[in-house]
């Protein structure tokens, strides 16, 4: 009988202890650097006063540039970034464009169809700002 006493007392350690320890990720976490779908250099094409303009949209590990003939570039660097639907993610972090710098800056970006768009606020109040093809 004392045996199986504590056979019940392993067996009911080992499922509680078993519990707390496996657990799967938490997609509304905050992650480090930028989301392995999103990588890659993306551009879009548009034309503006009868001239042609081309703009870059280069997703690395950790950053974010955007660039265009004649213009300062653009960066997001010590991004955070967090999936909030199934093609969509929040990210977070430094922006520097010239010689204006935001270290609260948050994006936007929705990836469809190897496709994707962006804007700078997750807010609902601003647009996102074209589609970019790879």
């Amino acid at each position: 009988m004392k045996k199986l006493g504590q056979m019940m007392v392993v067996a009911l350690t080992t499922v509680m202890v078993g519990g707390v320890a496996s657990s799967t990720a938490n997609a509304a976490a905050w992650h480090s650097g930028t989301p392995k779908a999103l990588r890659g250099n993306w551009q879009r094409h548009y034309t503006d006063q009868g001239t042609k303009i081309v703009m870059h949209f280069k997703v690395s590990a950790k950053t974010i540039h955007l660039s265009r003939v004649k213009s300062a570039e653009t960066s997001w660097t010590n991004l955070k970034y967090q999936k909030v639907g199934k093609n969509t993610y929040k990210l977070k972090g430094i922006y520097k464009n010239g010689e204006l710098t935001d270290k609260d800056a948050r994006l936007q970006i929705v990836k469809k169809n190897k496709k994707l768009e962006f804007k700078n606020a997750w807010s609902s109040k601003y647009d996102y700002l074209g589609w970019y093809h790879k």
